[in-house]
């Protein structure tokens, strides 16, 4: 009897394999997101007072018409992140029966890129374009004029402040309720009393008890008081009390998920404080802050569908999402595998069956250890000297952009010293033991190294394809809380290539580094133990940062100014997964190149393109030190 023959997964079978495992992901997170059609989800685009445009997603219930009028929630995201990082509030909102538009502020992800005198001063930029958004919803005839309300996260809730400051300047106000996720509630007037400036809106405040960035206060003389102390505060029982001066509050406890209730008007108010342990940045991903938010405008105005906040299904949307962006990722290498096996291609195909090398000697392995760890170490002492010297907080009319200008130029640092440490170990040790540059894939011939390039542009295209069909198709960006890849407005492309060099040092570097100068076991470990060991080792510095720097905060409740500055550990957190997954992707391509520079050049790009995509964009000079 004939034996049948076992599958075997070859590069167009996982091609394939591969696109279809994307469309579905991304055919399940728009389901998730529409509430199952039930929803009808569109972008588009609303202008400021100041001209500016702004990118908005609209979340319309299709039982909201003009007959069956809907509440509505307009949700402000933070700084230098977009408005699909806070679909999880969008979802969950919109499948209760409420409204929701989400915008993209100036200066960020789909809106224009204003000059800096419009974004910080000019009010008619609306609030960086989050009250435009405001006033959109209440032209909406399915929308309730009497249930509008308005929420953001970080600096999404200073937008949402400077709305409601607008909303009662305008004449005719339309918000009337407010929700603050991990951001201050306005306290005094511009003369500095306090003062109930929400007036009869309804307000909740999401107080996060580890935020580096809101709730901290000073006490009697001047003296900082720590974010933890924000409840016992001056500031905090006025705003239980609807603007009194505190002076006056000597019996008043602010009780955190307590109802403080008052009439305002002939009409009853409310102000709620809930307290969260947990870090400023989790509300962007986590499911306390939604339920929160839900709970507090569902009972400020009318649910169609009343469901308890705790009820959430935005983790499937998540886990699709992520899903998606892996999925793409593997389109990319299984792209690379099937064209290095064409005519054209044939020569940057690697050997069959690649394999790492065997274990090093006993000198080889004392190599490895030491440039390991210093290459480590470097990481630790680059990062620090970028924040000591103030480089972390810089932005110019070319380097637009302040927080890629961070891991621009921590990439390019660990690049070249990366370079350094593998051509210095060939040198040194590799060429006597009969490695040369060619066995390294490191010298190819000319006509070979445009044939690499132009493979890896269509690598990376491979991947923007999936990102630009995600957000047009099935209006979502592929991520998992904080890190993730969206598309980008052609005509910010500029800024892609202002940074991509800084990436591409970085990529190449590390590729040749991972797939040559070390690509050799350590002992007799498996390859994907081998890989495992070379992410970890890439993903400590950004960890053990991040770590310490929350663990000190969270004791002392002040930041710690250690690794260069105050604020080093807090921007740590988002390399954490990004380099590891990097490295895997590295050795992933690897395995079908017989050079290092395909790989490179893609991780390179593709770092890139994650990082500027979506970041606040701001062209002028800015230098803290």
């Amino acid at each position: 009897m004939k034996k049948k023959s076992k599958f075997k997964l070859t590069a167009t079978r996982g091609l394939i394999i591969s696109i279809i495992f994307t469309l579905l992901c991304a055919v399940s997170a728009n389901l998730l997101l529409s509430n199952f059609g039930k929803v009808k989800i569109e972008t588009t685009t609303v202008q400021t007072r100041s001209g500016d445009n702004v990118s908005i997603r609209v979340y319309s219930p299709k039982a909201a018409t003009a007959d069956n009028k809907a509440p509505a929630v307009v949700f402000a995201h933070g700084l230098s992140t977009t408005k699909e990082c806070y679909a999880q509030y969008a979802l969950e909102l919109a499948r209760r029966g409420f409204v929701v538009v989400t915008p993209d502020m100036l200066n960020h992800g789909g809106s224009d890129i204003t000059p800096y005198e419009t974004f910080f001063t000019d009010m008619n930029a609306d609030a960086y374009g989050v009250y435009a958004a405001v006033k959109y919803v209440s032209e909406l005839d399915y929308v309730d004029l009497d249930q509008i309300g308005i929420a953001g996260h970080s600096m999404g809730g200073n937008a949402t402040n400077m709305s409601v400051t607008l909303d009662n300047m305008s004449g005719n106000p339309v918000i009337s309720a407010v929700y603050l996720v991990a951001s201050n509630p306005m306290f005094t007037d511009f003369e500095g009393n306090w003062v109930n400036i929400y007036g009869d809106r309804n307000v909740g405040l999401y107080y996060t008890y580890y935020d580096h960035v809101y709730f901290s206060t000073k006490d009697a003389n001047g003296a900082p008081v720590p974010a933890q102390q924000f409840l016992d505060s001056n500031e905090a029982k006025s705003f239980v009390s609807f603007g009194q001066d505190p002076s006056t509050l000597t019996d008043v406890k602010v009780i955190p998920g307590h109802t403080y209730t008052t009439d305002i008007n002939g009409k009853q108010v409310i102000r709620r404080i809930t307290k969260a342990d947990e870090i400023h940045p989790k509300p962007q991903g986590g499911n306390g802050a939604v339920a929160a938010v839900v709970d507090f405008f569902q009972e400020s105005f009318v649910a169609p569908n009343y469901e308890v906040g705790g009820m959430q299904i935005w983790n499937f949307y998540s886990l699709a999402s992520v899903l998606g962006l892996f999925g793409a990722l593997a389109i990319c290498v299984f792209t690379i595998a099937t064209l290095t096996k064409t005519k054209f291609f044939s020569s940057l195909k690697a050997e069959d069956n690649k394999q790492l090398r065997p274990a090093p000697n006993k000198t080889g392995k004392i190599w490895f250890w030491v440039l390991t760890i210093a290459n480590c170490a470097f990481a630790f002492l680059s990062v620090s000297f970028i924040f000591k010297k103030g480089y972390g907080y810089f932005a110019t009319e070319v380097l637009a952009q302040q927080t890629t200008n961070i891991y621009a130029l921590w990439s390019l640092a660990n690049g070249i010293f990366m370079l350094i440490t593998s051509f210095g170990s060939y040198y040194l040790y590799a060429r006597k033991q009969g490695d040369t540059l060619k066995s390294w894939g490191v010298r190819i011939s000319i006509k070979d190294f445009l044939k690499s390039l132009l493979l890896a542009v269509i690598g990376v295209l491979s991947v923007l394809a999936v990102l630009y069909i995600a957000q047009y198709v099935f209006q979502i960006d592929l991520r998992f809380y904080l890190w993730g890849m969206r598309e980008m407005r052609l005509d910010h492309l500029y800024l892609f290539f202002t940074y991509l060099p800084f990436f591409l040092v970085f990529g190449i570097a590390v590729s040749i580094a991972i797939n040559s100068a070390y690509y050799s076991k350590i002992g007799k470990e498996p390859t994907l133990l081998n890989d495992l060991f070379f992410a970890f080792m890439n993903m400590i510095p950004a960890f053990t940062i991040t770590f310490i720097g929350y663990y000190l905060f969270a004791k002392t409740g002040f930041q710690p100014n250690i690794f260069g500055a105050p604020f080093t550990f807090t921007y740590m957190i988002n390399a954490i997964p990004v380099f590891p997954v990097a490295v895997l992707l590295l050795r992933r391509l690897a395995k079908y190149c017989n050079n290092p520079y395909i790989p490179g050049i893609i991780v390179g790009s593709l770092l890139c393109f994650m990082q500027v995509a979506s970041v606040f964009t701001c062209h002028t000079f800015m230098f803290m030190g």
